[in-house]
């Protein structure tokens, strides 16, 4: 039988569907041939021309049985999409129609983007992978000018992952831009000159490969006074040549002057100069963060803005950055960085270890890895002492991370692999601090070296044992089920193979040795670096203590070690290279920069089950709030796409919630164009996953109940069991709206809710705008079990089981009872009409596979409300693999049976901003008084 989705028979027509997805374009667009499918005989015979001049594959031999296996092919490609979308999402762009559409990825052997895409095969990436480079590149290009004298700069900004290659994502898209004539490209880096080094050195071995159609210069601190053969006036920019220049250039105010500078010098060359200006890490330093009412721009912002302006034949400015808050609440539309003629949402590789992954993300049932450990307060108060030179002894948590680390180390090498392995400990800012640690942490690893064998055993091996149980290739398989290098997966080895090594790293503690030609010299020992900015010369030790890492040419048959210890340098930009221990204790107020500092994000290749986090349970609360931020804005700019917005007509909301009001988008001073909030909740998936646990449990959870049950018996007649086989569920149609906010109004959230703790502000929304959403009649499902004696719930003469919920082991009592995820995503078609077993997933329900499901099921237009009565006794089931330590699972022991709720609304997809209102986030008494309310420095809330 054909398989239609890795047939290479096919490949031609799998790449026509990318190219129309990539464009935008809904599945059943594709299917029905755009206007063509309308009738069978233009479907026909666009399809018998493709098969003549294109090279199709004949797909039948009948106008019916070739438009029926093209379906066939595009169905089994939105299959295809909707189960590898847990572990990323496809390319998302939201902006006016694209300037060039014309362009093709270029194909010609010798061209920058063929030889670039080859170097990144040679280098190990898969073909999937470098496809979704080839396939952003391409799409960001359409939307560039090749001639802005008629008008602004084109200004656009792309919102990647945090360490998840957005350099490889700047070199495709200037490889293939150079392709098609753009000549100038200027990368600004951050505001650190080794983070500019490591750019610069990465492009130039990317891009400046031989035997080119194109010849690369690279210009290193260009200024008017740069020597001969580097002055601008001194290259060629004119359309026929093959001459193509790359400046990196420092976010620095006088290295941002020379460089307009050496470009003016060329008065000529400028209008035949096509330039691509790409900001790395843009929500850094160029931001203006002065007060935006006046004209008085930061001087950084001024001067990026002035590059822009410059009178070029092409000006074309590219943001790219994973934390876009103070992009978009900063400033608007107009002589302004705001991305307004696009803003692009690179998928996510499925070889990535994004916050998803790390933290989890309930909305969606994904439950974490599970290499979060704990750092407990006992913890923390002793790492205050050692901050302060009171005490030399490493914390439990530290303790426990420095082991794990050394014994990770020795089983890299054992495998046989020769890179540098990474330990990161970021517990301050202070320079103090960083030399505190790093005494104690040598201090550690010399008295480990003075033991005999049986005593260091004794120490790393229970650390060894217990940790790495945490996670094996199974444990793996069913928490990343989308892992695209799951065959390559290898059990961890006994600590008896790798002991020898551990002595080996302890024989020799150092910081990084000079030789006496002053050449960085690496040895098989341990490099303890302390990175600050207090630690930039050479020691009197003839060592250098900040981190470098080996060159390529020095061709390093071992793993060498780093321990880095700092604060603000590790926070962004710079890479650690294949970090495997993690001790984080760094807390910030803005999101941005706290998700900046997530250096263990990125990709693990060959390592997958050694990566460990120490963090306290306040920082993973943090993150696990963050993750869901980020999702909910890249839910956001995919309804917008499909929806065609520009990015001028609409503001990406960006999540904030009262309950962790200490927790900012950005700082206060970059989202200074932030209103309260115009916001829209149509397309929310919401469901309660925290409840009530304190005294007043009993009686809270027992109205609650009560409540949904005189609901449930007012509902109306029009009450039918599931159609979808195997669900023990029950549906009301056409409920009245009324009903449901009443019901809603009358049952009491706990503040962990993110949503729904914020009832008050939807309930006023959804009163304003129900009529105008489509939002009048609603489907109301009860959810549970097959009904038994022991766990009836009598509902209307009709009777569901109570559904087996367990407590997260991982939370602290005052936080109540959470569960982590409350419904069966199946559930979220109960109420759907004619749907066969074949056309539900077995995993993948992302919000854009329910919602085609459910317009499949005819109730694509109607909100859902979905009940559970969760049994108070609940107790943990068997799970297919052991628990993680951090997502280990206890009995319920609720005070009372529970009633959850999940709310679904269909989306309104960008365009209907006729039921959009204000709304503003409800502020605790606790944050009331705060120097700086929260209405003062939120902007757009996202309740």
């Amino acid at each position: 039988m054909v398989d239609y989705s890795i047939d290479p028979a096919y490949d031609k027509c799998r790449a026509f569907i990318d190219e129309w997805r990539a464009q935008g374009r809904s599945w059943e667009f594709v299917a029905m041939l755009g206007r063509k499918g309308e009738s069978l005989e233009t479907a026909n015979e666009w399809l018998v021309s493709q098969e003549e001049m294109s090279d199709w594959p004949s797909l039948g031999e009948s106008p019916e049985e070739r438009f029926e296996r093209w379906k066939e092919i595009v169905r089994h490609k939105e299959r295809a999409e909707q189960h590898s979308v847990a572990a990323g999402r496809p390319l998302i762009v939201v902006g006016p129609e694209e300037a060039d559409p014309g362009l093709a990825v270029p194909q010609d052997t010798r061209s920058a983007w063929q030889l670039y895409r080859k170097h990144l095969v040679a280098q190990g990436w898969k073909e999937a992978s470098v496809d979704n480079i080839q396939a952003s590149a391409l799409r960001i290009l359409k939307h560039l000018r090749q001639n802005t004298k008629d008008r602004s700069a084109v200004k656009g900004l792309v919102v990647g992952h945090v360490q998840s290659g957005k350099t490889a994502n700047m070199a495709g898209l200037i490889s293939m831009a150079a392709d098609y004539r753009w000549n100038l490209f200027v990368v600004l880096t951050g505001t650190l000159e080794n983070l500019r080094v490591q750019t610069s050195r990465r492009l130039i071995g990317d891009l400046f490969q031989h035997d080119g159609n194109l010849s690369w210069k690279s210009i290193e601190h260009p200024s008017r006074n740069s020597p001969y053969g580097a002055r601008a006036q001194d290259m060629q920019f004119d359309a026929g040549r093959r001459d193509r220049h790359l400046v990196v250039c420092l976010k620095n105010p006088a290295r941002l002057r020379h460089l307009i500078a050496w470009v003016e010098a060329h008065k000529l060359g400028m209008a035949q100069m096509r330039l691509v200006v790409i900001d790395d890490e843009a929500d850094q330093a160029g931001i203006n963060s002065n007060d935006v009412s006046t004209a008085e721009r930061t001087v950084i912002n001024g001067l990026i803005l002035q590059l822009t302006k410059l009178p070029l034949q092409s000006v074309n400015y590219v943001a790219f950055t994973a934390t876009p808050a103070a992009n978009f609440l900063n400033e608007g539309p107009g002589d302004t960085l705001y991305p307004s003629d696009f803003i692009a949402a690179l998928p996510q590789a499925d070889e990535h270890f994004g916050p998803v992954q790390i933290f989890g993300y309930p909305e969606n049932e994904m439950e974490p890895l599970g290499i979060i450990r704990e750092v407990s307060d006992q913890d923390l108060e002793q790492v205050g002492s050692l901050h302060s030179g009171e005490a030399l002894a490493l914390p439990h948590a530290l303790r426990e991370s420095l082991i794990w680390y050394l014994c990770c180390v020795a089983v890299m090498r054992l495998s046989g692999a020769a890179k540098p392995v990474s330990m990161l400990i970021h517990t301050s800012a202070r320079q103090l601090h960083h030399e505190a640690m790093s005494d104690a942490v040598q201090a550690a690893l010399e008295a480990w070296a003075q033991l005999r064998d049986d005593q260091l055993i004794a120490t790393l091996k229970p650390v060894w044992d217990k940790i790495s149980s945490d996670l094996n290739v199974a444990q793996f398989s069913e928490r990343f089920p989308k892992y695209g290098r799951l065959s390559e997966l290898h059990e961890l080895p006994a600590f008896e193979s790798f002991f020898a090594e551990i002595r080996t790293l302890l024989d020799t503690v150092t910081a990084i040795q000079l030789d006496e030609q002053f050449e960085r010299r690496y040895h098989r020992g341990i490099h303890v670096c302390v990175d600050n900015c207090a630690n930039n010369g050479v020691t009197n030790e003839n060592e250098v203590r900040r981190l470098f890492y080996p060159d390529s040419q020095q061709q390093l048959d071992f793993c060498t070690a780093f321990i880095v210890i700092g604060g603000g340098t590790l926070s962004r930009g710079l890479t650690i290279e294949n970090l495997v221990s993690t001790f984080f204790l760094r807390g910030s107020a803005q999101a941005d920069s706290l998700m900046q500092m997530g250096r263990w994000f990125g990709y693990r290749k060959g390592y997958e089950l050694l990566p460990r986090i120490w963090m306290s349970d306040d920082t993973r609360e943090k993150y696990e709030f963050m993750t869901v931020a980020e999702e909910e804005l890249r839910d956001d700019l995919q309804r917008f796409m499909y929806g065609g917005a520009r990015p001028e007509e609409f503001g990406p909301r960006v999540r904030v919630h009262s309950r962790l009001a200490w927790i900012r988008p950005t700082g206060a001073n970059k989202m200074q164009q932030a209103i309260k909030a115009e916001f829209d909740f149509s397309g929310i998936s919401r469901q309660t996953t925290v409840f009530h646990d304190g005294d007043d449990a009993f009686e809270v959870l027992g109205a609650n109940l009560a409540s949904t049950e005189k609901f449930l018996g007012s509902a109306g007649a029009n009450l039918e069991p599931s159609e979808m086989k195997g669900a023990n569920s029950l549906v009301w149609r056409n409920v009245d709206v009324d009903q449901i906010a009443d019901y809603l109004a009358s049952m009491s959230f706990h503040a962990g809710n993110q949503f729904f703790s914020d009832m008050e502000a939807f309930l006023k929304w959804l009163g304003e705008h129900a009529q105008n959403a489509g939002y009048m009649k609603w489907n109301v499902v009860v959810a549970g079990s097959a009904p038994k004696p022991d766990n009836r719930w009598e509902i209307s003469d009709k009777a569901v089981g109570r559904v087996n919920r367990s407590r997260l082991g991982d939370r602290r009592s005052d936080e109540g009872v959470s569960i982590g995820a409350l419904r069966d995503p199946r559930d979220l078609l109960a109420d759907a009409r004619g749907l066969g077993e074949d056309d539900i997933p077995k995993a993948g329900f992302s919000n854009e596979a329910v919602a085609r499901l459910r317009r499949d099921g005819e109730v694509g237009t109607i909100p859902q409300l979905l009940i559970y009565l969760i049994d108070k006794d609940s107790k943990p089931r068997e799970p297919k693999v052991a628990a993680a330590p951090r997502r280990a699972r206890a009995p319920l022991k609720a005070k009372a049976d529970i009633v959850g709720l999940s709310l679904y609304l269909p989306g309104s997809h960008g365009k209907q901003k006729h039921y959009v209102t204000h709304v503003t986030v409800h502020v605790p008494e606790t944050f009331s008084g705060a120097e700086e309310s929260l209405e003062e420095t939120v902007g757009l809330i996202n309740p």
